[in-house]
């Protein structure tokens, strides 16, 4: 009998290039993560990957096996799922991957809500980029994923994940409190294509919508500084040596220096939606989950 939990490990080196990607999406090490490839060439008595330069790719039997084993891992959600029944206790494990902003302005109520609801559930929380968490979500490495795009930089959702709007969230300008615009009720993007940005890191999509923003008035953003936290950027803004956008989800407490001013033409609007892998629609967990998700989001917007 084939082992699963080494051909979603296989699938996952297929898909992440390395043995790190791999564990990383999985929530593995990467020795375990080669053990359980390992395993398969045990009982295959064949070898599934092979080197080339600093990377890893499938021998021709290691992809015709995670080909047809994506195929089986899903069917075999789909009856697992059905076999628990409605009534089952929610018991176990269930991961949620979630950008950082959505940990904090979503998840970290959810966990709270599901403390009282599912305390037999164990929730583990990983924070990924959007793009990444399609590719956790849709490979097994959660089994719900919160992510975003923006307007013109949509994301790619796979046929096999369901995507759900959730909310849409918008972001302001941050600027020091004496910048000639802070005064305003809104700033056009035209009038910030001067400004020296602190921003995400390149590739990332809160870093091609600021892209975007400026190439729809025919100008490049002047980027100063690259960091991950919002924290930092607020801080960058407060020296007054940069500006920022930042979404209002999960935004701290800014400081009274700086000054939050909505951007139009364009508006900067990401919606945050929801993604889970089809073969899961049954999972009485998952769908718990997903309904008290929701439930956050009413209560926040009738807050």
């Amino acid at each position: 009998m084939i082992d699963v939990t080494a051909l979603r490990a296989l699938i996952a080196v297929r898909d992440h290039g390395t043995v790190a990607g791999a564990a990383q999406a999985l929530g593995f090490t990467p020795s375990a993560v080669s053990q359980q490839v390992k395993r398969l060439e045990r009982q295959s008595r064949a070898a599934m990957l092979e080197r080339v330069g600093r990377r890893v790719v499938l021998t021709e039997r290691g992809r015709l096996l995670a080909d047809r084993g994506g195929s089986l891992l899903a069917e075999l959600e789909q009856v697992g799922n059905l076999a628990l029944g409605d009534d089952a206790p929610l018991t176990g494990v269930l991961r949620v991957a979630a950008f950082s902003t959505a940990c904090r302005g979503l998840v970290a109520p959810l966990l709270r809500r599901l403390a009282e609801s599912a305390p037999g559930l164990e929730v583990r929380v990983h924070e990924i980029d959007p793009r990444e968490c399609l590719t956790m979500v849709e490979r097994g490495g959660a089994d719900l994923g919160i992510v975003h795009d923006w307007s013109s930089v949509p994301l790619a959702v796979s046929p096999s994940l369901r995507h759900v709007p959730l909310l849409v969230d918008a972001a302001d300008v941050v600027l020091p409190a004496d910048h000639p615009l802070a005064s305003r009720d809104q700033v056009a993007a035209a009038d910030l294509v001067h400004e020296r940005w602190v921003s995400t890191h390149t590739g990332s999509i809160c870093h091609d919508w600021l892209l975007q923003m400026h190439a729809s008035h025919g100008t490049h953003p002047d980027v100063r500084c690259q960091d991950a936290s919002f924290g930092t950027h607020v801080a960058m803004v407060e020296q007054g040596v940069a500006v920022a956008l930042l979404p209002r989800l999960g935004r701290e407490h800014l400081p009274p220096s700086v000054r939050a001013v909505p951007v139009v033409d364009p508006t900067s609007e990401r919606t945050v939606a929801a993604v889970w892998r089809r073969a899961s629609d049954e999972n009485p967990a998952r769908r718990h989950v997903q309904a008290e998700l929701e439930r956050v989001v009413t209560d926040q917007a009738a807050a």
